[in-house]
């Protein structure tokens, strides 16, 4: 009898292994700076599962007031494929910032300029310049300090081919 358990627990324990997927909460602040450009700010969170991803947002909720926030959660293999990059901290095509936050998730930050109404695709996010990218960047890194984050990086684009 011990060993029918011991068999029944053991492949649950690997069916359960074998299943597990990963949670991304995935937050979109935008913010209007003085002189009108939109910036959206994404922010991805790889969580174990549904409920540590919606404990991640809940707090942005507190954003609401005054900025327009986006939230959700995504998994699946389309997600996994779509950050697989990212959260093995490859080079994109702008900057981004790379860390584990207090909870121990690893969590990465990029920021998107949005198109103006005279664009022929108004309020689509592009990238930013690369001096504005970096000027971002090395804030977000001083603030995620001062907020007790010590092992954010900055990851850099890759290179462009010439």
């Amino acid at each position: 009898m011990k060993k029918i358990l011991l068999i029944v627990i053991g492949v649950l324990f690997f069916a359960a292994l074998c299943f597990a997927q990963d949670h991304y909460a995935l937050v979109e602040v935008l913010i209007k700076n003085d002189v009108g450009l939109v910036f959206a700010m994404n922010t991805i969170t790889k969580t174990p599962d549904e409920v540590a991803c919606a404990k991640i947002l809940s707090p942005v909720n507190l954003l609401r007031d005054k900025y327009l926030v986006r939230t959700s959660c995504v998994t699946g293999p389309d997600a996994d494929e779509t950050f697989r990059g990212v959260f093995a901290n490859k080079p994109a095509s702008s900057v981004y910032i790379s860390y584990k936050d207090p909870n121990g998730y690893q969590t990465r930050i990029n920021s998107k300029v949005l198109t103006g109404v005279d664009s022929s695709a108004p309020g689509m996010p592009i990238d930013p310049p690369i001096g504005e990218a970096m000027a971002w960047a090395n804030t977000m890194i001083d603030t995620l300090e001062k907020g007790g984050i010590k092992n954010a990086r900055i990851i850099y684009p890759a290179k462009e081919d010439k």
